[in-house]
């Protein structure tokens, strides 16, 4: 399921010790300028099943 989440959503899971994968969907030139601490670099031409992590129940982030 995909599905918007707000800001303040994704604060209240990380002070609640939720684990997901985090992902910057920008080009390598914006992400290296600067990215939210812990993201991955993985444009959106590149989003594919095996660049994703196996446990199917991960919550995935993308920005």
């Amino acid at each position: 399921m995909v599905k918007n989440i707000e800001m303040q959503d994704l604060k209240d899971a990380l002070d609640g010790g939720r684990v997901f994968a985090l992902y910057d969907n920008r080009g390598p030139g914006s992400y290296g300028a600067r990215h939210i601490k812990g993201a991955k670099l993985l444009p959106v031409s590149e989003v594919r099943p095996e660049n994703l992590p196996s446990d199917k129940g991960a919550m995935l982030v993308f920005y």
